[in-house]
């Protein structure tokens, strides 16, 4: 376990940028991967928000980290996270860019490995920031995907290597996205947020891989029933300080769902004028 280390030379504050929390926990995340992929890749794929800030150019930072496990036993996941959790490369790489760590463990099943973790930035005497690391055995909407190094647009602020990862395409992207908003117990802004950029990236509808009429028609229902006060909280935090004023009103919120739920319905009708079975 890292514990948070207040005693770092003053010299270092003046060294390392100012960064917002969003970019201190992303910087965080590239760092993790940095030493991840270090030796190999071919055991789990990047999807989530982090896939959609690398390779789709998102301008929502992602909060935590969700990866998929291919072809490995829960335990040597496991074993394999806490080794660079726990280890030298990762503490001399996350000090040398102005952040500290304390690691928790709450969630290790054979389905589900998670990792808890708390960032601060040198000198900070702010709370916390919170993130998540998670690796889920869970693929039923997984698919092809693709090795990648992540951009240098995107580690380039942070003075980084680019961590080569694999990760979804954009069928999978959209087929997870429009699931995750289907099916979640709590529905998420941040997914309708994904869905209609990835709905302005990919017009085709070939690029819309369907999940079933059913799933498409509660996505859309769930899509307009999400508030413009859980964007604000969830969403608004995390978009690039950059374009913010681009995303804040709640007339673009709107748009958004509308737009997706649009898009959704529409795939949900020609599923079923298709004969879907």
């Amino acid at each position: 376990m890292h514990v948070i280390d207040t005693s770092v030379n003053n010299l270092c504050r003046h060294l390392v940028p100012s960064k917002t929390d969003a970019q201190t926990i992303e910087s965080f995340h590239l760092l993790f991967l940095q030493v991840l992929t270090a030796s190999r890749q071919d055991w789990f794929v990047l999807k989530g928000g982090a896939n959609m800030r690398y390779f789709f150019g998102s301008h929502r930072y992602s909060n935590d980290l969700g990866l998929d496990i291919i072809e490995r036993e829960a335990w040597w996941v496991a074993e394999t996270v806490d080794k660079v959790l726990d280890g030298k490369a990762l503490a001399s790489l996350v000090r040398s860019s102005g952040i500290a760590t304390s690691v928790t463990r709450p969630k290790q099943t054979d389905t589900t490995r998670r990792w808890k973790i708390q960032l601060a930035r040198v000198g900070d005497t702010g709370p916390r920031l919170p993130t998540k690391i998670e690796f889920s055995a869970r693929t039923q909407f997984g698919g092809p995907s693709v090795l990648e190094q992540v951009p240098d647009a995107i580690v380039r602020p942070y003075g980084q290597r680019e961590p080569l990862v694999q990760h979804y395409g954009e069928a999978v992207a959209i087929q997870q996205k429009i699931a995750a908003l289907a099916l979640r117990s709590e529905t998420k802004a941040r997914d309708v947020f994904d869905l209609e950029l990835l709905s302005r990236l990919h017009r085709a509808e070939s690029s819309w891989e369907p999940i079933g009429s059913e799933h498409a028609r509660q996505a859309a229902q769930r899509a307009c029933s999400i508030p413009y006060e859980s964007y604000r909280s969830e969403v608004l935090p995390f978009i690039d300080p950059d374009v913010l004023e681009l995303y804040r009103s709640e007339e673009t919120w709107e748009s958004m769902r509308e737009t997706v739920a649009l898009r959704l319905d529409q795939m949900a009708d020609a599923m079923k004028q298709g004969g879907e079975q």
